[in-house]
């Protein structure tokens, strides 16, 4: 299958699977946003995971009755044990399953067939409950360990068993042969769970939060999408930066640009045949991204009892409004209803908040809000003309404003940044930080071997001194950036950021700690540049 990156995460799982089997259990949370990839991630690992002695059970969850989700489980759990046991398999019905896999695990098929066949006598918590020990039980007749996979896993809420969780927690401190990997793309409610309802006595989950791809990635994916197209790498680059190398609208836009191209071969490969092939999915009535952004629209006015109002503050942060006494203002409540409607938002993460600052989660969607949405709104006519000229009038300022910075130094990059700050608090790798607003920000040239540019920025009690280095960062690179701070012998604090573009070596990560060196990545400076509304850094 078509799989991109992640590679980290899959030597986590391939680690965490294979530690099961040796007596070391440590259960996984997968979290990130919806369609950020993680149903492709679990399965991509499926298809290349392969242990005789360990049975993967995939589960799909959706909003269902107990009885059907009793079934589901029990199914999946039976056919994944004979799939893995090299046995043949010419049906999937329960009852084959059950058959077919009753002469090597008959306790498991038991405890099954009572769950599955004598549900009158059973309640649905018990049942659920006595489910759960299905794992167990095989592992008792077979020897087999199993991992549980439940994709968006929250769901399960629906089953409306009560004490869910308390029982579900329980099953899992004590089911040692049982490990979890739970998918969801709802962050906040996921991370509560966890937080409160999942929180275990010994082992918590380790959390992993799956983020939109790095440069190299994305790169790779537009590459092989755009196979057969001659596109010029400012065009290529411009769609990441747009996309904001999000992987399902990376692969949208690509398929897009592509088969506006066999369908219009005679325009040339460029801006113009871009523009066109964006219309045909933001502006058109059955356009993909159109269609899927009013179905979010239609869906998020249901929630409220002033639709209008609630859309007005998503209209508000699609216009780069970020504090909450500016976006009242622009949706005309006051501070304590907008308060209300951003938190509700949040929980549904369709807003981010990080710190102070409230942001929109998804920036194509902000984009559709303000060039498409908004204009519908204030329009008096349904000219299709005029809404395709302020589209590409959009798209032509955005794409202006990309090859621009683009064409500057990395160097001036991050200059530019960094004098953008105006004393926010934002959270950075999971510690909060202050912005300043410095009084000056300078390029330094530096006469290292191998840094050669910094940043030095200025407050009246600090001191920043960034370096930054475009290739592989190894120890001497930090050792040598240490020095080079111990130069600015200031009375003043210093804060050290040592900013990575490629890849930081792990003995460099932990020279950096130890020197107290804050380190960045380029997802992290290109996520600065989405705040303050600049074009990213796609190299």
């Amino acid at each position: 299958m078509e799989f991109y990156g992640r590679q980290d995460i899959l030597s986590i799982l391939d680690k965490r699977a294979n530690g099961l089997s040796k007596g070391y259990r440590q259960n996984i949370a997968i979290i990130g946003a919806e369609l950020i990839g993680k149903t492709c991630l679990i399965k991509y690992w499926l298809s290349r995971y392969c242990d005789s002695h360990t049975v993967c059970v995939y589960i799909e969850v959706s909003p269902q009755a107990a009885g059907i989700f009793l079934k589901k489980f029990i199914g999946t759990l039976l056919y994944a044990f004979l799939e893995n046991s090299a046995l043949a398999l010419k049906d999937d019905d329960i009852v084959f399953l059950i058959k077919k896999s009753e002469r090597y695990a008959p306790e498991t098929c038991a405890l099954a067939r009572e769950l599955l066949f004598e549900r009158k006598r059973i309640s649905a918590h018990d049942a659920f409950e006595r489910s759960l020990d299905l794992t167990e039980v095989l592992h008792k007749e077979t020897g087999k360990y199993c991992i549980v996979i439940f994709d968006e896993f929250h769901l399960l809420e629906a089953l409306k068993i009560k004490d869910f969780y308390l029982y579900w927690r329980r099953h899992i401190m004590l089911n040692k042969h049982t490990m979890y990997i739970l998918l969801s793309s709802r962050k906040q409610l996921a991370n509560n769970i966890f937080a409160s309802d999942l929180a275990l006595l010994f082992g918590n989950f380790e959390k992993i939060e799956l983020e939109a791809f790095d440069n190299k990635t994305a790169q790779s994916l537009v590459k092989d999408k755009l196979r057969g197209l001659p596109a010029p790498a400012h065009i290529s680059n411009f769609i990441i930066n747009f996309s904001s190398a999000h992987p399902f609208y990376l692969t949208v836009l690509c398929d897009a640009f592509k088969d506006y191209y066999v369908r219009v071969p005679s325009l040339p490969v460029g801006l113009d045949s871009l523009m066109a092939s964006l219309e045909s999915i933001f502006i058109d009535s059955w356009g993909i991204l159109n269609r899927r952004f009013s179905w979010m629209v239609t869906e998020i006015e249901k929630q409220f009892k002033e639709p209008l109002a609630s859309v007005k503050v998503l209209l508000g942060l699609a216009r780069g409004l970020t504090q909450t006494q500016a976006i009242s203002q622009f949706a005309g409540k006051t501070k304590k209803e907008t308060l209300a409607v951003l938190n509700q938002f949040c929980a549904c993460d369709v807003v981010a908040k990080n710190a102070e600052s409230y942001y929109l989660s998804d920036r194509i969607f902000g984009f559709w809000l303000e060039s498409i949405y908004a204009v519908g709104l204030s329009s008096f006519t349904v000219d299709t003309d005029s809404k395709s000229a302020l589209f590409r009038k959009r798209i032509n300022s955005l794409y202006g404003d990309f090859c621009s910075a683009q064409s500057q130094a990395v160097g001036m990059r991050i200059l530019e940044l960094f004098s953008q700050f105006n004393n926010e608090s934002l959270e950075l790798q999971r510690k909060r930080v202050r912005l300043h607003h410095f009084k000056e920000v300078k390029l330094l040239r530096l006469t290292g071997r191998h840094i050669k540019e910094g940043i030095l920025a200025r407050t009246a009690r600090s001191l920043w001194i960034a370096g930054f280095k475009e290739d592989r960062v190894n120890e001497d690179d930090i050792l040598e950036f240490v020095n080079v701070c111990k130069r600015f012998k200031y009375a003043k604090a210093q804060k050290r950021i040592f900013i990575a573009f490629d890849e930081i070596d792990p003995n460099a990560r932990l020279i950096a700690k130890e020197a107290k060196i804050n380190t960045w990545d380029m997802s992290l400076i290109n996520s600065l540049l989405d705040i303050y509304d600049k074009p990213r850094i796609v190299k």
